[in-house]
C-alpha cells in the first residue's frame, strides 16, 4: 500500500498556528513534540511530521477499513531529514519526504512496495478546490494510461465507501495502489507498480 500527502508551507503559516496552547499536545506524541521543540526549524517539522502521519493514513486505509481521527495513534520516528517510519496498530510505513521552500511533500510505503512507485508533485494554475481536483486526477489517470499502455478515456477513479480512491477500467477495478493530495498551490499523485 501507498499514501501520500502535501503541505503547502505558505498556506499553512496563514491557515495554523502550531504554537497556540495545546495545539502540539493533541496531534504529536511527546518523542514527536520532542523532534519539533528541538529541532533547528519547529515550523518545517510540525508539518514534516503531519505529512508523515496523513500519507501513512492513507496507505493504512487502503487495506484497514474505516477513517478515525487519533493522531497521536500514529508514532512517528525520524531516521533522517528526509526519511523516517510511522507505526499505526502494529503496521509500519516507511516514508521519504521533499523538503522545499514552497511545500513538503511525503509519500508512505509498506516495505512490500520498497520504492516501487511513480510520484509527480505540481503546482495549480488556479488553487480553488474545483481546479486542484480535477487536474490531480487528470494527472494521476494519464500517468496510469502511459505507464499500463491504456487509453485514458477508458480509466476513471472512483472512490470507495471509505472515501478512498480507486482506479477502474471501465467497470473492472484494478489493484494499484495509489493516492492523491493537493493543499493550496500544489497537487501530488503516488501510483505503485
Amino acid at each position: 500500500m501507498i499514501g501520500n500527502d502535501l503541505v503547502d508551507l505558505k498556506l499553512a503559516t496563514k491557515q495554523s498556528n502550531w504554537q497556540r496552547k495545546g495545539f502540539l499536545d493533541k496531534l504529536f506524541t511527546p518523542k514527536e513534540q520532542g523532534y519539533i521543540l528541538n529541532s533547528n526549524n519547529p515550523f518545517e517539522t510540525v508539518w514534516l511530521l503531519w505529512s508523515m502521519k496523513e500519507s501513512a493514513y492513507k496507505a493504512f486505509l487502503q487495506t484497514h477499513g474505516n477513517r478515525f481521527f487519533a493522531p497521536k495513534k500514529l508514532a512517528c520516528h525520524l531516521i533522517s531529514k528526509n526519511t523516517g517510519t510511522v507505526l499505526i496498530n502494529n503496521v509500519l510505513f516507511f516514508t521519504e519526504s521533499e523538503i522545499g521552500d514552497a511545500f513538503i511533500y511525503t509519500v508512505a510505503f509498506t516495505k512490500n512496495q520498497d520504492n516501487n512507485f511513480l510520484s509527480d508533485c505540481f503546482e495549480f494554475d488556479q488553487p480553488d478546490f474545483e481546479t486542484q481536483h480535477s487536474q490531480t486526477y487528470q494527472k494521476v489517470l494519464t500517468a496510469f494510461a502511459y505507464k499500463l499502455k491504456l487509453p485514458v478515456a477508458q480509466l476513471k477513479i472512483k472512490k470507495n465507501i471509505q472515501g478512498v480512491p480507486q482506479l477502474f477500467l471501465g467497470e473492472m477495478l484494478l489493484k494499484n495502489s495509489f493516492s492523491l493530495t493537493h493543499h493550496g498551490q500544489f497537487g501530488a499523485f503516488t501510483i505503485a507498480f
